[in-house]
């Protein structure tokens, strides 16, 4: 979330470090929404245990936004 506001917020008017920031804001925001489908999936189903088990259930393949 910090790296989220400090990209977003931050004055940046270079283009290239504009951008490195964009894709740092959509990482992150992939990344929450995986950790959160995460949650979701072992509050539900528990704990995956075994390899097989975690591969039944695989992580959707979210993508992130810069809004």
């Amino acid at each position: 979330s910090i790296a989220i506001l400090t990209s977003a917020r931050a004055g940046i008017e270079d283009g290239r470090v504009r951008e490195l920031a964009n894709e740092i804001i959509r990482a992150q925001r992939r990344e929450i929404k995986e950790m959160e489908w995460l949650i979701n999936d072992i509050k539900k189903n528990g704990i995956a245990e075994t390899e097989e088990e975690a591969n039944s259930r695989p992580i959707p393949n979210f993508k992130g936004n810069l809004n």
